[in-house]
This record gives C-alpha cells, sequence and structure tokens, in this order.
C-alpha cells in the first residue's frame, strides 16, 4: 500500500515543530524565545503553504513482488513475427510492461531504435486495468502516483535506447 510520502513528511515536521513550540513555551521568556516562537511560526507557514511540483511516491507494484522470485521468458508466437527481409529482428511483446522491460534490460540495453509507449489511463472502461488501488479518486496526488508508475518504466526504457533511439508516446486517451 503507497502512501503519500511528501504529506507525511510534512505532517511529521509539523508534529516537531508543536514539540519545540510546547518546550519553548514551558521555558523562562525572554527576547530569544520570542524569537524562537517567531522563527517556528514562519516555519510553520512555509511548510503549509501551496506547494507544486510533481511528487514520486514509493510503492511496490505486485508485479514487483512476482519479479523479485520469477524471472520473465519471452515466448515466441509465430503469428506475430515480422520478417521485413533486411536481416533485423523485431519484437513485439505482450504482457506486463515491466517485466518485459526488465528482461530487455539484461538481453537489449543500449540496442533499441524505437520504443512505442501507449501508456495506461486507466479509465476503467476497457478490458485492461493497471494495479492502482492505491490511488482514490480524493486524492490530490493522482497524477503523481501515475506518473511514479510511469517513472520505473521509463527509466528502464531510457537505458535501452541508442543513442540515436527515441521513445515516441501515444497521448491521445480514447
Amino acid at each position: 500500500m503507497s502512501r503519500n510520502i511528501s504529506k507525511k513528511k510534512r505532517d511529521d515536521l509539523l508534529d516537531k515543530i508543536k514539540e519545540i513550540r510546547k518546550y519553548i513555551a514551558s521555558a523562562p521568556q525572554d527576547e530569544n524565545t520570542g524569537n524562537l516562537l517567531l522563527y517556528l511560526d514562519q516555519i510553520e507557514k512555509d511548510v503549509n503553504g501551496k506547494k507544486y511540483g510533481l511528487v514520486f511516491e514509493e510503492h511496490r507494484e505486485k508485479i514487483n513482488d512476482i519479479l523479485d522470485t520469477h524471472t520473465p521468458v519471452l515466448e515466441e508466437d509465430k503469428e506475430l513475427f515480422i520478417d521485413k527481409g533486411n536481416g533485423r529482428m523485431n519484437l513485439l511483446i505482450e504482457g506486463d510492461n515491466l517485466s518485459a522491460l526488465k528482461l530487455l534490460e539484461k538481453t537489449h540495453k543500449g540496442k533499441i531504435d524505437l520504443i512505442y509507449i501507449d501508456p495506461p489511463y486507466n479509465r476503467g472502461v476497457d478490458d485492461f486495468k493497471y494495479d492502482d488501488n492505491y490511488i482514490t479518486k480524493s486524492d490530490g496526488y493522482i497524477h503523481s502516483k501515475w506518473i511514479s508508475f510511469m517513472e520505473v518504466r521509463l527509466k528502464i526504457a531510457h537505458k535501452l535506447l541508442r543513442n540515436t533511439g527515441a521513445m515516441v508516446f501515444d497521448l491521445l486517451e480514447r
């Protein structure tokens, strides 16, 4: 189960500020304690202020647990064989993209010319649904979690590309 790391860190920091404020309030009051309380107020405002940016959530997917103990294996489907007659092999891999990428990382690192990515949108209207039970509709970090899901895959995909290679993204939601 994933958790919002940034929010947790913020909440932990606010708890520490509360404890420090309690300690200062119980100490003999002078100019220094007054200044410290002002500094704490400013820090608390900064911590509670509006934040912008991407938050990469830490989480494990079911496929990570499977990959810890099982090595993915490609099975050839003769009906999907692509032969352009130029002596170059083309692969079409169907299946979990993370396991396929991890396998290809071992065999094709730096050798791929083109990677076409049709990222999952998880609209719940077709057969495919990635495991995102850690996302709720009210989660303010839903997009960050989706990007975190993709980040792992994109990093591996980048390692697969030749220096002249490219990734193409189909970002049109159907």
